[in-house]
């Protein structure tokens, strides 16, 4: 009975899972080119190794056959929308990186709802250039987070589905427990694991105005505990929370103001 149930599950999840053809016509969103688009796609299941669909390989062949134009002649107003069902502050380091990343570093929140764990935010960007769906999906795939569904809704208004069920996090930096290192001026916020540390020490160069912002996850990449300063302090010390396995270490207002990067211990 229970090889029956696990079965049935399996075959309605792929009867109701996005097939290539269909979100390739969901990217373009123009009626007249569907017989060329069910030419490239009906049929083929464009896929990656853990089963989701690869659209870094489905937006290079909509680009390849002039179904997806990228380059705009002039710099447009574009609106993103993302949504997930996801902890909040994995959610935006995650998708505000992958946005960094992938160009797009300075951008308007427009709307956030947030409500029973589900996430709906909007933004504004000013761009020449729009979103390459195979970029984003290669970027939010290294946190193990994956595009679901993307529909083009107007000239230059795109909405997301992801998918944050497996999503981790991404460390950027090592250390072994109880050596201080210096690290370089951050382009993102330090990530790092706790590996069973009992206090986490940190000293800001002299020369910067460091605002602390320590964000504190456990295994699950749940907020267990933030630690927030409205007021200059280059030295920090804290003892790390049960159950906390990532550290996220970052200024309140700009990274800019750790600009000869920071020190850490992680003190077992």
């Amino acid at each position: 009975m229970v090889k029956k149930i696990l079965l049935i599950f399996l075959l309605s999840s792929q009867l109701f899972a996005l097939s290539s053809l269909e979100l390739a016509k969901n990217i373009v969103n123009n009626s007249s080119k569907k017989t060329q688009l069910e030419l490239l796609f009906s049929g083929q299941s464009y896929t990656d190794s853990n089963g989701n669909l690869d659209i870094d390989k489905i937006s290079r062949i909509l680009k390849t056959n002039s179904l997806l134009n990228l380059a705009l002649k002039n710099s447009q107003s574009l609106r993103l929308n993302f949504k997930a069902k996801a902890d909040a502050v994995l959610f935006f380091k995650i998708i505000n990186d992958a946005l960094n990343d992938a160009g797009y570093v300075y951008f308007i929140p427009t709307d956030l709802l947030l409500k029973d764990g589900e996430i709906d935010y909007t933004i504004q960007v000013e761009s020449q250039y729009i979103l390459d769906p195979g970029t984003f999906y290669t970027l939010l795939k290294s946190n193990s987070v994956y595009i679901k569904d993307i529909k083009r809704v107007g000239s230059y208004d795109y909405e997301y589905n992801l998918d944050f069920n497996k999503a981790k996090l991404k460390t950027n930096i090592n250390l072994d427990l109880n050596v201080p290192k210096s690290l370089e001026k951050p382009l993102k916020d330090y990530v790092l694991s706790l590996k069973n540390a009992s206090s986490l020490a940190i000293e800001a160069n002299e020369a910067d105005n460091w605002f602390p912002k320590v964000l504190f996850l456990d295994k699950n990449l749940n907020l267990i505990k933030g630690v927030k300063s409205e007021v200059k302090n280059n030295e920090f010390l804290e003892i790390i929370p049960s159950g906390a396995v990532y550290a996220i270490i970052s200024d309140m207002y700009s990274l800019d103001n750790i600009r000869r990067g920071l020190k850490i211990t992680l003190k077992r």
